[in-house]
């Protein structure tokens, strides 16, 4: 009997220690950017620029949608930027979510911080959830890279069944 309560407690700590070991999120996202005329220029090359970005995304749990986000971003004349983002994300099942996105980094590429702010349904384990992302900017487009830390209850959520 002690033998049989010391295997039940075993494998209670081994599935206990199991749920709570962390997996990685990623989520690629590849949008087409639209500055227009929305361009303040300064004397000393800087520049504030106001521009709609949008695209597909994707994810590596088979989910996949649109986002759109709506930005600011100040250049100065090193091209370092300060940028301020706000973006909507729906995937193919309806399900959104909605990020601000932060950067101080060089004008082309870089890296900052994306927050979840609000979230519906399965992407809600994302709730006010910060991650890194990085961004690297092309003529017209960019490709845009997230990754976040999950626990193996809040990864087996959004797995795209």
């Amino acid at each position: 009997m002690k033998t049989l309560f010391i295997l039940f407690l075993y494998f209670t700590l081994i599935i206990s220690a199991s749920s709570k070991e962390e997996k990685e999120y990623k989520f690629n996202w590849y949008p087409i950017i639209d500055i227009k005329d929305n361009i303040i220029n300064f004397p000393d090359s800087s520049k504030y620029e106001i521009y709609n970005a949008s695209g597909v995304w994707e994810d590596n749990l088979g989910n996949y949608g649109m986002m759109k986000c709506n930005i600011a971003q100040l250049i100065n004349s090193s091209k370092e930027i300060s940028l301020d983002g706000y973006c909507e994300a729906t995937d193919s099942r309806k399900d959104a979510f909605w990020l601000s996105l932060k950067r101080n980094s060089f004008n082309n590429a870089g890296v900052g911080q994306a927050k979840y702010i609000h979230a519906k349904n399965k992407y809600a384990i994302f709730n006010s959830k910060v991650c890194p992302y990085a961004a690297l900017l092309i003529e017209g487009g960019g490709v845009f890279k997230l990754a976040c830390k999950l626990t193996n209850q809040e990864h087996k959520k959004l797995e795209n069944k």
